[in-house]
């Protein structure tokens, strides 16, 4: 366990708070992702996949603007996803430049499935926090996030 750095005249608490939080979130990823990907799915494929399942069916560009990723990166990995079962395409009906991309049975199975080591991660991690302590850790994110929304 590491000792909290102290502040330093030109480190406010904020940024040191900041950092610290970020340093979590690499890790919590890190863990997250390794549990999934065991399962068979990794934190980012489960992502797009759960996407797809929620907009489909959809194109490729309404994936890659909700996701905030460059159309090329998402059409990448909708070829990988499509060449393991896990997605398909078919042309658009009405714009034959497009395509429209739905989950497949298999896909939507897999995303079932790493669902449980995802759960466990996660409940691994935030575990050291009873139920007041998260309740409240989640009531600090939300007024964090609320202001980025701003």
């Amino acid at each position: 366990m590491t000792t909290p750095r102290k502040s330093t005249p030109s480190r406010s608490a904020t940024v040191e708070l900041a950092d610290a939080f970020l340093a979590l979130h690499h890790l919590v990823r890190k863990h997250v992702d390794a549990a999934m990907t065991a399962a068979g799915l990794s934190l980012s494929q489960a992502k797009l996949l759960a996407l797809v399942a929620r907009l489909a069916p959809c194109r490729p560009s309404d994936i890659a603007t909700e996701m905030g990723y460059a159309p090329r990166t998402v059409t990448t990995a909708l070829d990988a996803m499509e060449e393991s079962g896990l997605v398909e395409r078919s042309a658009h009906p009405t714009d034959r430049r497009a395509q429209l991309v739905v989950v497949t049975a298999a896909g939507q199975a897999k995303l079932d499935e790493v669902q449980g080591p995802k759960r466990q991660a996660v409940e691994h991690l935030f575990g050291v926090l009873d139920a007041t302590e998260q309740k409240q850790l989640r009531e600090l994110m939300d007024r964090v996030r609320l202001r980025a929304d701003d």
